[in-house]
């Protein structure tokens, strides 16, 4: 097996698992509002700690989400790259998009531990478990992106993924 054929995999099978983990904080986020509303409005007493948990399930589901955006190909973006033209445009429009997602995504990866370790002994105040599980979300979704973009950058152009099948 390639490297190359590796780190494809590696990167589709992240992103079912980031798929599934998404629909998952969805359901779990959706699922504690519900709870908020009828605790509200039907028996006037709301557990405390479902908003903060439903805001959680939101942060993960959130950063899961972004890195299938990025695994499809569908992520927000000011300018549309071209799909069709001469592999010099192509190829350079490749180039431009990851050193933005490097530029942009590096820094946050880079000072990831200080923000994770400023975390580890704060806790949340409805659940009380430590604020890291949920800050951790960040770092994880940018390395996810990163080995997405290096599988993304070894597929050819003409080859290029736009659904959650693997390679």
């Amino acid at each position: 097996m390639t490297v190359r054929r590796s780190i494809l995999q590696i990167s589709a099978v992240l992103n079912r698992v980031g798929e599934q983990g998404a629909i998952a904080f969805f359901a779990a986020m959706l699922s504690l509002v519900v709870v908020q509303v009828v605790a509200r409005y039907i028996l006037r007493a709301v557990p405390v700690w479902t908003e903060e948990a439903a805001r959680y399930c939101m942060v993960w589901g959130g950063m899961l989400g972004a890195t299938i955006a990025f695994y499809r190909d569908e992520d927000p973006r000011l300018l549309q790259p071209p799909k069709k033209g001469p592999r010099l445009w192509l190829g350079l429009a490749s180039f431009l998009r990851a050193l933005a997602v490097v530029l942009f995504l590096g820094p946050v990866l880079y000072y990831s531990d200080r923000f994770l370790l400023r975390h580890w002994q704060r806790t949340s105040d409805a659940l009380g478990i430590s604020t890291f599980w949920v800050t951790v979300a960040v770092p994880v979704a940018v390395a996810v992106i990163f080995i997405h973009l290096i599988g993304g950058i070894s597929l050819p152009e003409d080859n290029k993924r736009s659904t959650s099948d693997p390679p």
